[in-house]
């Protein structure tokens, strides 16, 4: 069984820009969007969001939305997504959150249409008890959704960068393939540990 990637969080040292002591907020290689597109990602080895316990969900609320905040202000709106236990790249909880002017809602109805709004994240724990298996989503106004099913891998990443017209972008490892494509991505990589890191201080 290969180590987990997300538990070596030394291994990003340099590119985390905001850490509490269960929680930690990176850059993700593949940038969809032109740079702050951010991972938020617990300290603690869950498999997904729904698995931690009620009290780390409270609490990852409240650093998402400061996390959140700050790439608003800085790149504006987001949208945030994260698989579950289906379709990860790394089989470690982590919350994309990608500065985005596209709802992925109407996409997202359109292929799924069983989905539950919810009224906090807390509600992941129930929906992951139940039926282990989600997509979740969260909107430019902080709506969030619950969708039920299965899912490809990357499938919402592929869907974002095909709403946002940069498909390529989509499959993180197909970009990161490209010796140029590689060369801008590290740049936006860096790019938005410096823009957050100013208004994020460790």
């Amino acid at each position: 069984m290969k180590p987990c990637v997300f538990c070596d969080k030394e291994k990003y040292a340099k590119d985390i820009f905001y850490e509490t002591g269960n929680f930690f907020a990176m850059p993700t290689i593949g940038q969809i969007s032109d740079g702050g597109h951010s991972l938020l990602i617990p300290k603690y080895h869950a498999p997904c969001l729904g698995e931690m316990n009620l009290a780390l969900l409270r609490e990852f609320a409240d650093v998402k939305t400061e996390v959140q905040d700050a790439i608003e202000q800085e790149y504006g709106k987001s949208i945030a997504f994260e698989h579950g236990i289906i379709g990860q790249s790394v089989p470690h909880a982590h919350l994309q959150i990608l500065p985005s002017n596209t709802d992925l809602f109407p996409a997202l109805q359109d292929r799924y249409p069983f989905y539950k709004k919810l009224d906090s994240l807390e509600e992941l724990w129930d929906i992951y008890q139940r039926r282990r298996v989600y997509l979740y989503y969260e909107n430019q106004q902080r709506e969030m959704f619950a969708f039920y099913m299965g899912a490809v891998p990357q499938y919402l990443r592929l869907v974002a960068a095909q709403e946002m017209g940069c498909t390529p972008r989509g499959d993180w490892k197909a970009w990161r393939s490209d010796p140029d494509c590689a060369r801008i991505d590290d740049k936006l990589v860096e790019e938005t540990v410096q823009r957050l890191g100013r208004l994020l201080k460790k």
